[in-house]
């Protein structure tokens, strides 16, 4: 296992700035955002072969890309023409990691928010077959990331935060090339257990992300838990909220995970300037190492 980055925190950073970054501070598996809000890559000449260019960055400072990541596509809304647009993005971010060797594409599953979670779970086993379809015929894994997008995307959502929803996710839909983007930061809120969460889903964890929270109490006891936005938590570098990492990465390290965990930086307190969250990547870096 070995520490990664999840670029998002770059976005206005070119590739190059980003490869030789993370190369220069150990992170040599990067975790690609794959939405249109990073401008300096076109995911739909990757997908059609234009790889040189990403490749040779690549090879040049030693990166290994893990996974291509981006949550919001709204697959499950009501308008029919919002899930074929989200399809046909999901497709060529698949194309996309195959050209590039790429073994893992991370996403949401949307929602209608018009429905319950059992209704929506009804639209996931008619709208995913094909797109797992499309991940297995170009040898991609496919994984649900655990965010719930209450608090940053208000209008994509995501029913795939929960272990027993994981699972009815999985007996619906049974492939080898789906599985989990696994997140601890989004679970301990919930009251979650995230070390037994790893242990349950051994075999359906491709990919995971290091995100620490930091729980509230003192703003709970007098907001509740119903309150928008949840300001009884916030996103923390790991170590400085409330995970304890060498749990979960001892987790990791029992049911054999060999990948990359990714360092996904949306800590208030390390923001602001590059200077700050560059000194907050490194921090979460320092402590995770303790761990792999």
């Amino acid at each position: 296992m070995r520490v990664g980055l999840y670029h998002s925190c770059f976005m206005e950073w070119d590739l190059e700035k980003t490869f030789k970054w993370a190369s220069e501070n150990g992170l040599n598996a990067v975790e690609l955002h794959g939405g249109p809000r990073y401008k300096f890559i076109d995911w739909e000449r990757v997908a059609a072969g234009e790889t040189k260019e990403i490749r040779g960055l690549a090879e040049k400072y030693n990166i290994q890309i893990v996974d291509i990541m981006y949550g919001a596509l709204p697959f499950l809304s009501p308008l029919e023409e919002e899930r074929e647009r989200a399809k046909k993005y999901i497709f060529t971010l698949i194309k996309a990691a195959k050209q590039l060797g790429v073994p893992v594409v991370s996403t949401f599953t949307g929602r209608d928010p018009l429905k319950d979670i059992g209704d929506n779970l009804d639209l996931i086993s008619r709208i995913f077959p094909p797109i797992i379809e499309e991940a297995e015929k170009n040898g991609v894994k496919l994984c649900f990331e655990n965010c719930g997008m209450i608090e940053f995307w208000p209008p994509v959502y995501n029913i795939a935060v929960t272990p027993v929803i994981w699972e009815e996710i999985f007996k619906r839909l049974p492939s080898s090339h789906l599985g989990l983007n696994i997140d601890p930061s989004h679970l301990i809120w919930q009251g979650i257990d995230y070390v037994d969460a790893v242990l349950q889903f051994k075999d359906k964890i491709f990919m995971a992300q290091a995100k620490d929270t930091e729980m509230l109490p003192h703003v709970q006891r007098r907001q509740g838990m119903y309150t928008y936005p949840h300001n009884w938590w916030r996103h923390r570098i790991p170590g400085q909220g409330d995970v304890d990492w060498g749990k979960f990465i001892s987790a990791l390290h029992d049911i054999g995970y060999e990948g990359a965990i990714t360092i996904e930086h949306e800590d208030p307190v390390w923001t602001g300037t590059d200077a700050k969250v560059i000194r907050g990547v490194l921090l979460a870096a320092e402590h995770l190492r303790q761990f792999v």
